[in-house]
């Protein structure tokens, strides 16, 4: 299990990056099972049944359950789907799959600096209020995801009723708990949004356990995401996400590696045997997108994709796979929790040793008890 918010490096136990993030390459970045499942979702709502498939085939402990849809209402206009992995089961639900489609290049950034704004805001407390998260519609701009105010204006307004329709419900496992995401069966994420002033407004849906949802564990994402390419960004978020499941890899070696096919079902590419040209509809963009990222990163991420250069798209894609070396506060963020992970483990196998050990002499003493007695 992921450590939690206490162990992120220089920040409040909120999660909060302390010193404003001006001076950070880096957000703090929600990384828990639930709302990384609906990032997911929402990313790959034109194509979810080959995701479902590529995920079953490259991750055996994740998969993805479709619903009928009712009587009367199209597959391609309505989804609900259940995605399982070892500790949640989330179902999310998209009404108009159509909406999702054209406005899905513009959502995926605004949906995840919605989830870093989140980060920082005190969601537990006050709930008979009104909650909700604001920032300045100039940050889009500031970090390179668009030009202009204009520009992200039109990509905030675009994406604001995807953004304001997704739904969700489930449950997560913490240990011997079992929490459910929402209060009473499933319920809308974010219940308006609006741009006033030049102030972007989020509200949340008062019945989301937010904790549960999105704010158990912590990662980091580099600002450089917002400014990357399509492909790259969703490259490096899926790096992010992928990284808090490879702690033991980074502290011992101080990098692990994604699979090129993995890389294929992150970035929705096509078959392999269904393209007529794989080297420009699959071996190109997965290439291209690590390039731009160790570009773009300067030596803190360093991404060196591994291939046989003589070989076909299927051993490209079944044995290549890109080497992600970590570096500076990257490796000391990442090193750091896998040091607190190893220890945790440690400290419950110790406990474990002693309970076990103070029965054996339980039973040992009661044994001799009967010998003395008989």
């Amino acid at each position: 299990m992921d450590e939690n918010k206490n162990n992120l490096p220089e920040t409040s136990k909120k999660g909060n990056i302390k010193n404003a993030d001006d001076k950070s390459k880096f957000f703090s970045f929600p990384n828990s099972p639930a709302s990384n499942t609906m990032i997911n979702v929402v990313s790959h709502a034109g194509n979810l049944e080959t995701f479902a498939n590529r995920l079953e085939s490259n991750s055996h402990s994740s998969q993805l359950e479709f619903f009928t849809p009712p009587d009367g209402t199209q597959k391609n206009l309505s989804q609900r789907v259940k995605y399982s992995t070892d500790n949640t089961e989330t179902t999310i639900h998209l009404d108009n799959i159509d909406l999702f489609t054209k406005a899905n290049k513009p959502l995926k950034k605004i949906l995840t600096y919605t989830l870093v704004k989140l980060s920082k805001e005190n969601v537990t407390e006050n709930l008979s209020q009104d909650i909700s998260i604001k920032f300045p519609l100039e940050d889009f701009v500031d970090l390179g995801c668009y030009k202009t105010l204009r520009t992200a204006r039109q990509a905030f307004n675009q994406a604001k009723n995807p953004l304001t329709s997704i739904k969700i419900e489930g449950i997560v496992r913490d240990k011997k708990d079992m929490k459910q995401i929402t209060d009473s069966g499933i319920e809308v994420l974010f219940t308006g949004a609006h741009i006033k002033n030049g102030i972007v407004e989020i509200f949340l849906n008062k019945r989301i356990n937010w904790e549960v949802f999105a704010l158990q564990y912590f990662s980091i994402l580099p600002k450089t995401y917002f400014s990357l390419s399509d492909n790259a960004a969703d490259t490096l978020l899926n790096i992010v996400m992928l990284a808090r499941k490879r702690l033991n890899d980074i502290g011992k070696n101080g990098f692990f590696n994604m699979s090129f096919k993995t890389m294929q079902q992150i970035l929705d590419l096509p078959d392999e045997k269904l393209t007529k040209n794989p080297g420009r509809d699959i071996k190109e963009p997965i290439l291209n997108a690590i390039s731009e990222i160790s570009q773009m990163e300067n030596g803190d991420i360093v991404i060196e994709p591994i291939f046989n250069s003589n070989g076909n798209i299927i051993e490209f894609l079944e044995e290549g796979y890109a080497k992600i070396s970590l570096h500076n506060e990257y490796l000391e963020y990442f090193d750091d929790l896998a040091k607190t992970k190893k220890n945790k483990i440690e400290s419950t196998i110790k406990k474990r040793e002693e309970i076990a050990e103070r029965a054996k002499v339980k039973v040992l003493a009661s044994k001799l008890e009967r010998e003395v007695k008989d």
